[in-house]
């Protein structure tokens, strides 16, 4: 019960941080023209590419969410954040079933939806309407990464410049094809984001949870 109430808070304190520079941005400037949600993205995913393309990401995401960018990584660093009690996802480690629901909800709201409502939906949508699609995914994407990178800091963890590096380019890449995903293949919806972020963090939890990594 602990863990779950942790999750649950953890999850409402990252929906309000991550949703209140939207909500100021739109509240102030948009909020007589469009709903807050549909402003952001939360509208019905319609493919608006050719079906092929949405399976052609879909091979290219796999093999890189199944890419184990780990092999590059020190064995003493590994260690050394396997015992983390900063990293949240050491909280789901070899306890099995009883991460289920708690992991459920840190990774699909603490993290799919609170992150995509800022870097989807915010940021991205910013970024595409005044710089054009391309150039507006690829800076929130470096803006995700960055965002990673900035939080191990805060957590004080000693992981170095190369796996700094590493997180910057992995969390980019996810936040890249996440984007592209949402404005190229779909048609602004932040619905598919949140449930492959969601997904993706929920796997490795339960990999986490059940000793399968």
């Amino acid at each position: 019960m602990e863990l779950i109430l942790s999750s649950i808070t953890t999850a409402c304190v990252n929906l309000l941080v991550f949703s209140f520079i939207p909500f100021l941005w739109w509240f102030f400037r948009h909020r007589k023209e469009i709903s807050f949600f549909k402003w952001l993205g939360f509208i019905r995913p319609q493919l608006k590419s050719k079906w092929w393309i949405l399976l052609l990401f879909a091979v290219v995401y796999y093999f890189f969410y199944t890419f184990d960018f780990t092999q590059w990584i020190s064995p003493e660093t590994m260690e050394y954040l396997e015992n983390s009690g900063s990293v949240s996802v050491n909280a789901f480690a070899g306890i099995g079933a009883a991460a289920i629901l708690p992991a459920f909800i840190e990774n699909f709201i603490g993290n799919g939806v609170a992150e995509e409502i800022l870097y989807r939906g915010f940021f991205c949508k910013r970024f595409c309407n005044k710089l054009g699609s391309v150039k507006g995914i690829l800076l929130q994407a470096v803006l995700f990464g960055l965002m990673h990178n900035a939080l191990y800091l805060l957590a004080g963890l000693q992981v170095g410049l190369w796996y700094h590096m590493l997180m910057f380019l992995f969390t980019g890449m996810a936040a890249l094809l996440l984007g592209w995903l949402n404005e190229k293949i779909f048609n602004g919806s932040i619905l598919p984001g949140i449930l492959l972020h969601g997904a993706g963090n929920f796997i490795n939890s339960m990999l986490m949870a059940f000793s399968l990594m």
